[in-house]
């Protein structure tokens, strides 16, 4: 947030004394409070980045005071995001450009995507540019990463890298969500000293706790686990309300919680829960909006709007101890106000951000801050191409092989198909959609070899590096040639996505910002990815957004089987099965 001086202090009580005038004046406003609920008729006045006084009072006017007449808007305050991924495909200043303009002024971003791609150093550069993205931006710092080192190629981050994160920046506010949480019910020392030390510094820990029965998420909540954005059924939230946990209710691309669970929040107290993105794609984000989009779903779901909103302020401002700044329409807190036309439509007219009229009708006042220009400088991959011959998958005298079916958009589950052969090598199945996948991290080539069925394209070889959550380099294909064309000119950009068919690229997607990241607007990148998706479906895929699906295959906390650099990884069983 930003720090106040003892000169700041004193000019906001000269200001709100009425000794000196504003710096700007929203005038005639009804102005929502977010504490009792209730709307009340006022000015607010502002100076520098802070809010001085609200209420009804007569302030100075002087020669350098803004005044805007907001008769007719609601004024709320600006909505936090407290559970969001600003840092795959897009970056983060390409995202807060076009977030601010739906209202969003905070965004917590789970930053693990980021990290594990730029390193802790690349991260370090874009903490030092935080004061110049246009929304405030918390972090989440990885603890586990990958989910499991041992199976996944080794641990990233030491504990000292965890700790000097938190210790020396103060936007790294939790533990980013604990996806393996098997880890704690297992009492491993290495996770649990990493979540007893955020907790010591005061630090949140995100959990990822997807399918936990009452009991583990009992033992969680003990091992210092302080949130969740995993309720998908009724039982879910009303245990994570009963163990104290916060409870994250998310309306994402991935998945929508919504229609089930905002009935039931209807029941229970809200101070405890928050309404979250927990990730939206470049398209629906310009399609459909942001945290606007989120609150206007709840209302249309049966959620009162003075409720959704306080779930997507106040909520989240106190759960990551910063209300004292946002969440509010009070003095003292950080001008970040939103002029609604009607509470029941979210997307705001006029958005303020840190006192400065940020937003108009949809459209950004200030000059963009372009991402830091690192590329891969602190990650990169030391191997600059592969050849055709790394694709060849030796048989080892099984008859039938698991294959990873993919079921939806990341559900995956095992099938054993009778093994095809080349002499001694084990042979994609084009006319049944089983093709090769490979993986490997950055700093060490070591392949990880399967076969996966449901992509549906018909393309001879496609590479990615998006990879989540080491985003190494994912490679697949019916063809070992165009796998090596797609991979090779993958790396020659520095990292993207490439589709090669009959030795002729058909598409490719630059990422140049640690080979995750994209510097496209937001609505330049959505067609891109657009387009990508539009060559997988004519080539014959159904998946409804196969690039994302693709790009989840190597998530080791989903289930049923995964690519890793050990081979394919039974989450289940927790064991390698090729």
């Amino acid at each position: 947030m930003i720090e106040k001086t003892l000169k700041d202090v004193k000019g906001l009580i000269s200001v709100s004394i009425g000794e000196i005038p504003p710096d700007l004046i929203l005038e005639n406003a009804e102005i929502l409070d977010v504490f009792s609920g209730s709307t009340f008729k006022g000015s607010i006045w502002v100076y520098k980045s802070w809010i001085a006084y609200v209420g009804e009072r007569k302030p100075i006017i002087g020669d350098g005071t803004i005044v805007v007449d907001t008769k007719g808007y609601l004024a709320v305050p600006g909505y936090i995001d407290a559970h969001g991924h600003a840092d795959l495909f897009y970056n983060p200043s390409t995202f807060a450009d076009f977030v601010v303009t739906k209202g969003a002024t905070t965004v917590f971003s789970d930053a693990h995507d980021m990290i594990n791609s730029i390193g802790v150093e690349g991260f370090i550069e874009v903490l030092k540019m935080g004061d110049k993205f246009a929304v405030k931006f918390l972090w989440g710092v990885p603890a586990a990463y990958p989910p499991y080192p041992e199976i996944e190629g080794g641990e990233l981050f030491s504990v000292h890298d965890v700790w000097n994160l938190f210790a020396h920046y103060k936007e790294c506010a939790s533990i980013s969500e604990l996806s393996p949480y098997v880890r704690v019910l297992n009492n491993e020392d290495n996770i649990l000293e990493r979540i007893l030390m955020a907790r010591s510094l005061s630090k949140n820990v995100e959990g990822h706790t997807l399918g936990a029965s009452y009991d583990k998420l009992n033992t969680l909540a003990a091992a210092g686990i302080t949130s969740c954005h995993e309720s998908i059924r009724e039982s879910d939230l009303r245990n994570r309300v009963r163990l104290g946990l916060y409870t994250m209710i998310r309306h994402s691309s991935i998945r929508s919680d919504f229609e089930k669970l905002c009935p039931v929040i209807n029941s229970l107290p809200v101070d405890s829960m928050m309404l979250v993105s927990d990730g939206v794609f470049a398209g629906d984000l310009l399609e459909k909006g942001y945290m606007d989009h989120v609150i206007k779903k709840a209302i249309d779901f049966g959620l009162d709007p003075v409720v959704a909103i306080k779930m997507s302020t106040l909520n989240p401002a106190r759960y990551f101890r910063i209300d004292g700044d946002v969440g509010s329409i009070s003095p003292g807190r950080v001008a970040d106000i939103l002029l609604l036309e009607d509470i029941r439509r979210p997307t705001p007219v006029k958005v303020i951000e840190n006192g400065r009229l940020i937003a108009d009708e949809g459209s950004l006042k200030i000059k963009s801050a372009p991402f830091p220009e690192i590329g891969n400088k602190y990650n990169p991959y030391v191997f600059k191409h592969v050849e055709k011959s790394e694709f060849s998958i030796d048989w080892n005298g099984e008859k039938t092989i698991p294959v990873i079916d993919i079921v939806d958009r990341t559900v995956t589950r095992r099938i054993d198909v009778p093994v095809a052969l080349d002499e001694k090598c084990i042979m994609p199945q084009r006319d049944k959609d089983i093709r090769k996948i490979f993986y490997t991290r950055r700093e060490k080539k070591k392949w990880g070899r399967g076969f996966v069925r449901g992509i549906g394209a018909d393309i001879g070889g496609f590479a990615s590096s998006i990879a989540h959550e080491t985003h190494g380099l994912l490679v697949f294909g019916f063809d070992d040639d165009d796998m090596r064309i797609a991979a090779n000119t993958v790396l020659e950009m520095g990292g993207g996505i490439v589709f090669a068919d009959k030795g002729s690229i058909l598409y490719a997607l630059s990422l140049p910002n640690g080979a995750t990241m994209s510097n496209l607007s937001i609505s330049e990148l959505a067609e891109e990815l657009k387009r990508g998706n539009k060559i997988f479906k004519a080539k014959g895929s159904a998946l409804d957004d196969p690039l994302w699906t693709v790009g989840f295959l190597t998530f080791t906390s989903i289930v049923e089987l995964r690519i890793t650099v050990s081979g394919v990884y039974d989450v289940r069983k927790g064991m390698i099965v090729f």
